[in-house]
């Protein structure tokens, strides 16, 4: 085991913005820190991080900790891995025998192979790879793109590959679930011969699987291979080169997204540092989500045939179901993005970026889009009525109005037929079975405040006992930081949250620790008034319905004060422990 005081250490050496910046962009929001969560779906800002308390919390999924919490769950890596990693970014020497923790999980276990047969696969590049190299130089990739993207070269004997890694220790169990090897006449061999190696990272670094090209055509096994979906990798669910270019999605505000290796290396070396690939597939909502993290603007580059511009199209759709601003950038029928800038040049290609359409503008006006104008009009709806963002969904109502030339009205009555349709039912009453909204506040503000000031958390200690607290997470809260927390190390929110192994728990302390005590019982009582008021204009407008049960405005209306109500019940009941 490390040290508790060396863990302590490390945690202070280690900024908790400046660590989470390492993985995703963070904008100041008055004093604290926000960005896009990684941890669910996340298109606005959900992640809160106070740099004063060292701790994040995200108030949509619930996902806390402090910077130990926020690097186990991303890389999802064991505490101790993450003590570890975290002590190499600080410069910190954990002493030799608090290191002789084994890598155990399956996952821990695989991720050690692919980086091991990455490195194989790079040596073998260089000491074995002469054909490999030439055919490198004939698409004009240059030697110091190959070694920044870690290209690498996998010999072309059966076992090559498998030889190595047991030769590293690693059980031929673990390696045949591992991806890399299949299984012919009964023997284990590689997956990978004789083929050009492209490592595919997940956007912390880590290499997760591969793709292999041939370098002569009409050989067996097909022009590429790809690692199947397994313990690490998920098809669909990566971008290639991520790794490499979401700090710089972030710096431009924009992404390029192309669709195989070739492109994404070409673009690269051209100075379009801001790419992405699609690994050969359709763009999916997994990846736009990854997209997300980093910027809003979304250039689908994709081939310039047809087959190519509708799977942009398709693709640019689905950002506008997530929030996203998708644009096309069109190139000649018979080009791709590699041939367009070895033929054209980075200017033409850089002509082509600026004069990319908004995908409303360009499903409207280019013949290579699919379907007659009511198919391509219900496309883009399909799509819209995915998006959340009512004023969103207006905009780009207005958007297609004066692409299609058709009215707003006709547009937004075609949106509305897609949806559920209204039917009427019975009065329904405001909900009643919020209690928690005004019984439990005194009980939550008692342990936020206590959780701020020593002097409190002595009294809370010592006066009170578990039968003050009536609801269930709150007395549970309680009897953890009675048993756990000595009242020196309140103040230090970090500390508190550190190593809490119920999850549930940690998140709902992290959320406690996060309040403003300043700012906590006005905002609270400002919530109560407005649930109260809503709940008399709902109790006031059943009335009216009971009288005039067909009158469509009313129901409308109460759908929409319904609306409103829930969400305020929500922002309260969310901030409640049960």
């Amino acid at each position: 085991m490390i040290d508790n005081h060396l863990i302590e250490q490390i945690r202070a050496a280690n900024d908790i913005v400046e660590v989470i910046q390492g993985y995703l962009p963070l904008k100041r929001a008055g004093s604290t820190w926000r960005g896009i969560c990684p941890f669910h779906q996340d298109t606005n800002p959900s992640l809160n991080v106070s740099q004063t308390k060292q701790i994040f919390k995200c108030f949509a999924c619930g996902k806390a900790g402090n910077v130990y919490g926020f690097v186990q769950e991303y890389e999802k890596i064991s505490f101790i891995e993450a003590v570890k990693k975290l002590a190499q970014r600080a410069g910190i020497a954990i002493p030799r025998f608090e290191r002789t923790k084994r890598v155990n999980t399956k996952r821990e276990q695989l991720l050690v192979v692919y980086q091991t047969a990455r490195d194989f696969f790079a040596e073998n590049l260089q000491r074995h790879g002469d054909e490999a190299l030439e055919y490198l130089k004939s698409r004009q990739i240059s030697p110091e793109t190959a070694q920044n993207l870690q290209l690498g070269y996998a010999l072309g004997g059966e076992k090559a590959l498998l030889n190595h890694l047991m030769k590293e220790g690693h059980a031929v169990a673990l390696l045949k679930e591992s991806g890399l090897f299949g299984v012919y006449r009964g023997n284990v061999v590689d997956l990978f011969r004789d083929r050009l190696m492209f490592p595919i990272h997940n956007n912390t670094g880590d290499v997760i699987a591969f793709g292999g090209r041939q370098m002569a055509e009409g050989g067996p096994g097909g022009k590429y291979i790809n690692s199947p979906s397994g313990e690490l990798y998920t098809k669909g669910n990566e971008l290639y080169g991520l790794f490499k270019s979401k700090y710089e999605l972030s710096k431009a505000d924009k992404a390029l997204v192309c669709e195989g290796y070739f492109d994404f290396l070409r673009l690269w070396e051209a100075g379009f540092v801001n790419s992405v690939a699609t690994l050969g597939t359709a763009l999916t909502k997994d990846q736009i989500y990854l997209l997300a993290r980093y910027t809003k603007n979304v250039y689908m580059l994709f081939d310039g045939d047809v087959a190519g511009i509708r799977s942009a199209t398709r693709g640019a759709a689905l950002c506008m179901a997530i929030g996203l601003s998708p644009f096309i950038v069109e190139l000649p029928p018979d080009s791709d993005p590699d041939t367009f800038l070895l033929e054209e040049g980075k200017e033409a290609m850089q002509q082509r970026i600026d004069s990319a359409l908004p995908l409303i503008s360009f499903v409207a006006t280019h013949p290579q889009v699919e379907g007659d104008a009511r198919e391509r009009i219900d496309l883009l709806l399909e799509h819209i009525r995915q998006n959340q963002d009512a004023v969103q969904r207006e905009l780009w109502i207005n958007d297609m109005s004066d692409a299609f030339g058709i009215s707003t009205s006709a547009l937004n009555s075609r949106l509305s037929s897609g949806r559920q349709a209204f039917t009427r039912q019975e009065p329904q009453s405001a909900p009643a079975e919020k209690p928690a909204a005004e019984e439990f506040l005194e009980e939550r503000t008692l342990l936020i405040l206590s959780l701020q000031s020593a002097e409190y958390y002595k009294v809370l200690a010592t006066e009170l006992n578990e039968d003050y607290f009536n609801n269930m997470q709150c007395r549970e809260i309680y009897q953890w930081l009675v048993k756990h927390i000595d009242p020196d190390v309140v103040g230090s929110p970090a500390d508190i949250l550190s190593n809490i192994e119920n999850t549930h728990l940690r998140d709902t302390l992290a959320e406690l620790l996060l309040e403003d005590p300043q700012q906590l019982r006005f905002e609270d009582t400002l919530d109560q008034v407005k649930i109260r008021k809503l709940q008399r204009d709902l109790e006031m407008l059943d009335k009216q319905i009971l009288s005039e049960p067909h009158d469509v405005g009313l129901l409308q209306k109460k759908q929409e004060l319904m609306g409103v109500y829930r969400r305020m019940t929500r922002k309260v009941i969310h901030k409640l422990p049960y």
